[in-house]
């Protein structure tokens, strides 16, 4: 276990916004952020499994968040927001170089006071879900590795459904991405093709520093071949 009293000291908001707006010296200095964190966890091992279980609790001030004021992008403290979760994690170790992982994230990343403005309007965010944030997390993979001979991998990463924006009027959809491996190893050297996201999903997965309300989407499928010789 461990307990966090961190501090990052004031950011310089460079934006179009400030400048279109005539603003003057020092006006775009935010507030410093600061948290308090939490964690704490056990690990068991037994054989050929092991087990993982943690959890987390965080209060965060001032998180730097990006908004838009007039269409133009910009920067701005958030207030107060209270993080906390717990995740678990199992793995087994098969016979004949088999090792199956699992993992489960249940998280919750809510403001606890953070007044802001929308078309003019005041509006007390204080309950809401911070933007992009799943309640539920699950990832699986299964791996095939000897030390020769044919290997190869098989991953799923499940992310929740999750909010759109600081309202938490537009909600996501949850997704599900698949990735696989297969390739050939002997004595030093060793060649692979691997495939992600085979499903080609495009769901919005990271907000974009440009603004809010703006998104960045899942990357293309994408297929990569490699060889590798160990000296």
């Amino acid at each position: 276990g461990n307990w966090k009293n961190s501090f990052k000291p004031a950011a310089v908001d460079l934006n179009l916004a400030e400048e279109a707006a005539g603003g003057g010296e020092g006006e775009g200095i935010l507030k410093p952020e600061t948290a308090n964190s939490f964690e704490a966890g056990v690990r068991a091992r037994r054989d050929r499994f092991a087990l993982d279980l943690g959890g987390f609790f965080m209060d965060f001030r001032n998180l730097v968040i990006a908004q838009s004021i007039n269409g133009l992008p910009a920067l701005t403290n958030a207030g107060q927001e209270r993080m906390k979760g717990v995740d678990v994690a199992a793995v087994y170790r098969f016979p004949n170089a088999v090792t199956a992982r699992a993992s489960y994230g249940l998280h919750s990343a809510r403001f606890l006071d953070f007044l802001t403005e929308f078309d003019g309007v005041p509006t007390q965010l204080s309950g809401k879900r911070l933007e992009m944030s799943p309640h539920h997390l699950a990832a699986f993979g299964l791996l095939y590795a000897p030390s020769r001979g044919v290997v190869g991998s098989l991953e799923g990463n499940w992310v929740g459904s999750r909010y759109l924006n600081k309202r938490n009027t537009a909600l996501a959809d949850a997704y599900f991405t698949w990735s696989a491996s297969l390739g050939y190893r002997q004595g030093r050297w060793e060649a692979r093709a691997s495939g992600r996201n085979l499903g080609n999903r495009r769901d919005p997965g990271a907000e974009s520093e440009l603004g809010d309300a703006q998104y960045y989407r899942l990357p293309h499928r994408r297929f990569d071949v490699s060889a590798s010789v160990r000296f």
